[in-house]
């Protein structure tokens, strides 16, 4: 049996997150795939997750407190923008990184007009060997260029696709 796009990306950052990582979820949506990273990283680790809405955040927040995680994440209300690197913190890297602009955490039409530049921003931070996920239901027409831009000295890059969503996965060498 295959693997939801879900289930698939919770694996890869099953294998690639450690007790203690910081970890960013750029699209909090559902808050699902923030709780799922806070429980990766242990209560040593960190979250930083962008809510771009009152009721992401609201349900986010509720979900990590029933959950007993709230401690792990810090929760942005806002998009990821050029104040990124001071809220991580200037010396910090990211193990894993989450773009999730699919109906998996009901996110499928919040993506916005700077989203490359988002990602762009978050690329530079990811540690060596660590992963940034993006997933679309319906892949903009500039993202493929996006990815042949890419070096293949510097990253590796893969895709896991169902009938409905495009898992991509850029791993920085």
């Amino acid at each position: 049996m295959l693997p939801s796009s879900h289930s698939f990306t919770h694996y890869i950052f099953e294998q690639t997150i450690q007790v203690g990582d910081t970890v960013i979820d750029a699209t909090t949506a559902n808050g699902d795939n923030t709780r799922f990273l806070a429980t990766r990283v242990g209560a040593t680790g960190h979250v930083i997750s962008y809510a771009l809405t009152k009721d992401n955040a609201n349900s986010a927040v509720t979900s990590l407190f029933m959950s007993g995680l709230s401690e792990r994440v810090t929760l942005l209300g806002k998009s990821l923008d050029s104040d990124f690197v001071q809220e991580m913190g200037a010396q910090v890297q990211a193990s894993a990184i989450i773009f999730d602009y699919s109906d998996d955490v009901d996110n499928q039409d919040a993506q916005p007009n700077d989203y490359l530049n988002q990602i762009e921003r978050t690329l530079l931070r990811l540690t060596h060997g660590g992963i940034l996920i993006a997933k679309f239901n319906h892949v903009p027409e500039n993202w493929q260029p996006f990815r042949e831009s890419l070096l293949s000295a510097d990253f590796k890059q893969a895709l896991f696709q169902t009938d409905s969503i495009s898992v991509f996965m850029i791993e920085r060498v």
